[in-house]
């Protein structure tokens, strides 16, 4: 078993509150998640620690069925998914800090855990493809929330 690791982070210039919304907004995700195709909450309680989200994914041209638990749960500061069910063991963590000019770092690292080795050379393909789609995803949640933002101001 191969672990893959890779953690990406960009500064929106938006309050934490703001962003983590957007976080647990569930299914508006797949509108900036370049790898989710689908994600809905199956548990009937209030977004937290222990809210079970049923997930569609797309990775280096597979789709995916994974159960994720929420299993940290910090408004404003931590949003943390780990699979409990799926082909591929896996873990997704959003940190959020605040930065002296007023916006937000968002970081997200990943975790995956391949249970097939695949092979000497697909090791860096794989972690660079994981290190580029959270980089575009991240990037791409910026855009959306600070555009609408900036509408809002008009």
């Amino acid at each position: 078993m191969i672990e893959i690791q890779a953690r990406q982070s960009v500064v929106i210039n938006l309050p934490a509150e703001d962003i983590f919304a957007s976080l647990c907004d569930l299914e508006k995700m797949a509108g900036w998640s370049s790898a989710l195709i689908s994600s809905k909450q199956t548990t009937p309680d209030a977004l937290g620690a222990g809210t079970i989200v049923e997930s569609t994914i797309r990775f280096l041209g597979n789709w995916l069925e994974i159960l994720f638990e929420i299993v940290e749960y910090e408004p404003n500061r931590c949003l943390t998914f780990k699979s409990i069910s799926g082909c591929v063991p896996c873990l997704f963590c959003y940190q959020l800090e605040p930065v002296a000019s007023g916006g937000t770092k968002l970081s997200e690292e990943a975790m995956i855990e391949l249970i097939e080795e695949p092979g000497e050379l697909m090791e860096p393909v794989i972690t660079s493809a994981l290190r580029r789609q959270l980089e575009y995803d991240l990037l791409t949640l910026k855009d959306v929330l600070e555009a609408r933002a900036a509408m809002c101001e008009i």
